[in-house]
C-alpha cells in the first residue's frame, strides 16, 4: 500500500506560470494604457499605466483635467508573470491579491473594436476583499476617456 501512495505522489506535479526578466511585448506595444475606475473603497479616478521593459509605472488623478500623480515599482522589486493568457505583475513577494491581474484582448466598445487590457479588480469597492466570482475587470484602452468601461468575470483567472 505504500508504494502505491508514494507512487501516486511521484507522479503529481504542478505548473508554474514563467516569470519574465522584462515585460512581454504585448503590455509594451502602447505607450500607455488609460481607464476610469472605481478604486477599493468606490471613489472613481483615471489610471495611467506604462510599461517599460523592467518595470510599470503608474499615474492616477481624480479630474481629467487634473495633474498626474505618478509611481513606479523598481526594477529589483518587479515581477511578471504569464499563463494562459493571464498577465500578473506587481512587487516580489507579494500575494495575488496585492498584484494586478491582467489579461490583453480585443474588445468592441461604442461600435469599434479596440485593443485593450482588462484589469481584475478583487475589492468589494467598500474597502474589502470580493471572495467569490464574478469579480469586475476594469478595461484600460490606449486613448483616455471619462467612460468607467467593465465587464463581470465570472471565473477566477487560471494561473495553473
Amino acid at each position: 500500500m505504500s508504494s502505491l501512495l508514494v507512487g501516486a505522489v511521484m507522479t503529481t506535479t504542478t505548473v508554474q506560470a514563467k516569470t519574465y526578466r522584462t515585460n512581454p511585448w504585448t503590455l509594451r506595444h502602447h505607450r500607455y494604457w488609460y481607464s476610469y475606475q472605481q478604486d477599493v473603497n468606490g471613489h472613481w479616478h483615471y489610471s495611467r499605466l506604462h510599461f517599460t521593459k523592467k518595470t510599470v509605472y503608474f499615474a492616477d488623478k481624480t479630474k481629467r483635467t487634473g495633474k498626474w500623480h505618478h509611481s513606479h515599482i523598481s526594477p529589483q522589486h518587479y515581477f511578471v508573470t504569464k499563463h494562459n493568457g493571464w498577465y500578473n505583475f506587481g512587487y516580489k513577494g507579494t500575494d495575488i491579491i496585492n498584484t494586478y491581474v491582467m489579461r490583453a484582448e480585443w474588445k468592441n466598445l461604442d461600435g469599434h473594436r479596440h485593443w485593450t487590457l482588462g484589469s481584475v479588480d478583487f475589492s468589494n469597492n467598500r474597502g474589502g476583499l470580493q471572495v467569490d466570482p464574478p469579480f469586475t475587470t476594469w478595461i484600460y484602452t490606449t486613448y483616455l476617456n471619462s467612460e468607467g468601461w467593465y465587464y463581470d468575470l465570472t471565473h477566477e483567472p487560471n494561473f495553473r
